[in-house]
């Protein structure tokens, strides 16, 4: 007898064919799932607080029902959500548990492996400072960083394995 049910591991492949979910695979629905929040928190009237909303007030029910409907159905073993405005937490979620069915259950402070995911994070975090108009992407990179200002360029290495480094031709 398999260790977990069908309908939380397994997923349809293609073919037609059962087969594991794969990390990639949980990755991609916990993104769907993600972004799904996101837009309905971009929907919805962002409720100001320097705590968040209390568990059934509804401030923030749709977010909570998805993110709950997708640990119960097995889609991720657990999610832990919050938004902030300048004022303060406005939403947070926590649901699920750390491994599928086992394990202790999802906490505010739970620790996550974010992998290569620490570029999309800093990509959408830079696009947020260009739509506010605090960061261009067209500015010379040392008004973004002035550690820039003075880069070198690795042209080769000597004998001796010390590198020729020389000034850029251009502006970064």
């Amino acid at each position: 007898m398999d260790r977990y049910p069908p309908d939380v591991i397994r997923s349809k492949h293609p073919t037609g064919t059962a087969r594991h979910a794969s990390r990639r695979d949980i990755l991609k629905k916990t993104a769907t799932l993600a972004a799904a929040s996101a837009l309905a928190a971009s929907r919805a009237a962002i409720v100001r607080a320097k705590e968040p909303a209390p568990p059934g007030t509804g401030a923030f029910h749709h977010i909570d029902s998805a993110l709950r409907n997708a640990t119960s159905a097995g889609e991720v073993p657990g999610i832990v959500a919050m938004a902030a405005t300048e004022s303060g937490i406005a939403y947070e979620g926590i649901f699920g548990d750390r491994r599928f069915h086992e394990g202790p259950a999802m906490t505010r402070d739970t620790v996550f492996r974010v992998a290569s995911m620490v570029k999309l994070i800093t990509s959408v975090a830079a696009l947020q400072l260009v739509e506010q108009g605090k960061l261009s992407l067209d500015a010379p990179a040392p008004d973004i960083d002035p550690a820039l200002s003075s880069p070198q360029v690795l042209e080769g290495f000597d004998a001796a394995g010390k590198p020729h480094l020389r000034p850029p031709r251009r502006p970064i």
